[in-house]
Parts: C-alpha cells; structure tokens; sequence
C-alpha cells in the first residue's frame, strides 16, 4: 500500500470462519436428532424405523437490508481513490467466499491535504449464506482480526458498536451496514476513528458519497518534483544559446513544463520532465491516468503503454521497438512526471529511485 502495508486480502482461515462455524452448527444439529451414522456418507433420508422420509434440516439466514457502498464511502472531507492493482487484487479474493457477492476497494485522502489516511474495504454479503447473526459476528471479528496483533474487541463509535483490532501494522476497524460489511485499516489508530466516525455520521445525515474512486491532486511547484536522488542528478537544460535544448514533449491539461537531463556517472542517460495540469482538465488524478499512458506511449513511438505498480505508485511504461526511445510517466501529488531515453532498464532504474526519495 504506498507506504501502508497491504491488508486488504482474507487470510484462507479466516475467510471461511463462518463456513466452518455453520458446518458445526448444522453437525451438532444432527447428532443431538440422534442420527449420526457411520461408513458411507451420510444418507438425505431415513429408510429405517418409525420416522421414516427425509432428515430434518435446519432453517438459516439473515435478510440484511441492502445498501449502496456509496452509502458508507462517505464523510465529511474525505475523498476516496482508486486502490493500486495489488490491492484489488486481494480484495476480489474475498469473492472466493460464498458469503461475499461484490467488493469495493478505495484508498482513503483527506481533502484538506490531500495525505493518504488509510484504505477501505466495503464487502456485500450474502444473508442466505449466514446461519445467524452468531455467524455474522464471528465473521465480522475474522475479517477485522490482524495476524500480528490484538484479539479483536468491541468499541462503540457514534453510538454505534464496531469491531477493533490493532496490531503492529496498524488498527483495523470493521462494522455492518445493512448488508455491507465496512472495513477501515491504516497505520494511525486515530485517523482510522475519525475516519469510521465521520462515515456513520454523513451515513446517519442520509448524505452519499461519489460513485467513482476519487483521489485528490495537492498542487505542487515544479522544483518540488526534482529532489536529491542518490544515483542520479537532475542536472539543468543549457539555455538554447549554449546548445539546442530537446523539445517539450505535449500533453493535454499541461499548464508547465520543466526539463532536466538525468545523469548517471557523469553522462545524460535520461531526460525527465515534470508538468503541473489544469485542475479543471483533472479534477482527480483518475482521468489523469489516461493522459499518462497516453505521454508515454507517443514518446515510444505509439508503442502501446502498460500499467506497472512500483513503490506503491502506478507507472505507465512503454517500450519503442528496434532501438527507438522508451519512455516512463507517473504522478507524484499534482505532478505529472516523464522520464524517457534509449534504455529501458535505464529509465526503470531511474523512476524506482526517483520514486523512493519522493515518498
């Protein structure tokens, strides 16, 4: 996760705790009817004795009133973004488990400053497939529960009760909403309160959150982009009457540019280039990925650019063919950042080290 750790993703045991408790439900259910059997596996009915016909079974499920994720995605300056490919990735294992039919990922920003609060996890359940609410509860503190920390307790949060856990990674918080299951994790323990707080609150003011994943652009000066980097210098573009400089490479939204030749032992490897965008063009930094795939591939030649995750960062990456130059574009807060050159392992060694000293 950035520089949260990634928890988004059931461990096996946990994610059929419930499952395994219903299996027990329904086992001592049968033994207590005085019918438990031996050898082959376990008849449907009962061709022997007085009671004969199907065995008995017992009835189950919850009906849990259904509720939009935009619901809880909610609060008073919060601002929810698109989770990175990893983090939705173990998100959608939570699929694997009947009692879960959808998933929604976000990260969690604070408008104010736009700083990463935590992530969000909103789980859609399947009442028919929970025994009771014994089983609801047990998976509830399953899912909350952190493998290096805490047993999972109960706190009451704006009248409401949820589930807490903490542990070295940091707290885990986890309440039912109608048939959503919500899930806050974060390295701050109170961050994550107000967080869950500030949901129940805009849940209880009837107000909804935004059906898209938005992540917040903080406006950054250019120079704020070049920062000491241990294996490469940014080192300035001579003014056009000491040599020609390289083109700006366009971009759609762009408001300025700034360019510095990256050096590496002493010799330009790479250009790199940094932009601040129009915040009416990008509101959020979703649309802005479109237009940073679309730089880096006009800068490999049309060569087709592909989403790598890196640090904790997106990185559009694309790779001209036959020698041509490639080309790397990520964003950094409000800036969009380019780095292109003959070498892609060059650019890539770059970008990772670029990347590690902004964060």
């Amino acid at each position: 996760m950035t520089a949260h750790h990634d928890q988004t993703g059931p461990s096996r045991g946990r994610r059929h705790l419930a499952a395994l408790l219903l299996a027990g439900t329904l086992f001592a259910g049968a033994c207590s009817s005085g019918q438990a059997e031996s050898g082959d596996a376990t008849p449907t009915t009962r061709d022997q004795g007085p009671n004969r016909g199907p065995l008995p079974t017992l009835a189950g499920g919850l009906e849990l009133v259904a509720v939009d994720p935009v619901q809880v995605l909610t609060g008073d300056g919060l601002a929810y973004g698109q989770p990175l490919p990893s983090q939705q990735s173990a998100a959608d294992a939570y699929l694997e488990d009947p009692e879960v039919t959808a998933v929604t990922a976000r990260r969690v920003y604070s408008l104010r400053d736009g700083r990463l609060v935590g992530d969000a996890l909103v789980l859609t359940l399947d009442g028919a497939e929970l025994f009771d609410e014994k089983v609801l509860d047990a998976f509830v503190r399953g899912v909350a529960a952190a493998p290096d920390g805490d047993d999972p307790e109960d706190v009451d949060i704006g009248g409401r009760t949820a589930i807490r856990s903490r542990g070295a990674a940091g707290t885990t918080i986890a309440y039912v909403e109608g048939n959503l299951l919500v899930i806050v994790r974060g390295a701050d323990d109170h961050d994550i309160r107000v967080v869950v707080e500030r949901q129940l609150a805009a849940r209880a003011a009837g107000i909804a959150g935004a059906p898209d994943p938005r992540t917040p652009l903080v406006p950054l000066p250019l120079d704020a982009a070049f920062v000491s980097v241990p294996t490469v210098t940014f080192e300035l573009i001579p003014s056009p009457e000491e040599e020609p400089p390289p083109e700006p490479p366009p971009m759609v939204g762009a408001t300025a540019v700034q360019g510095r030749y990256g050096v590496v032992a002493g010799e330009r490897r790479t250009t790199v280039w940094a932009y601040t965008v129009d915040p009416q063009t990008y509101p959020w930094a979703e649309p802005l990925e479109a237009a940073l795939a679309g730089l880096a591939s006009a800068r490999a030649g049309g060569a087709p650019a592909e989403g790598v995750e890196v640090l904790g960062r997106v990185v559009q990456q694309a790779d001209g063919a036959d020698g041509s130059p490639s080309a790397r574009a990520f964003r950094h807060e409000g800036l969009v950042l380019l780095v292109e050159g003959p070498d892609p392992a060059q650019l890539d060694a770059v970008v990772s080290a670029w990347i590690a000293s902004l964060r």
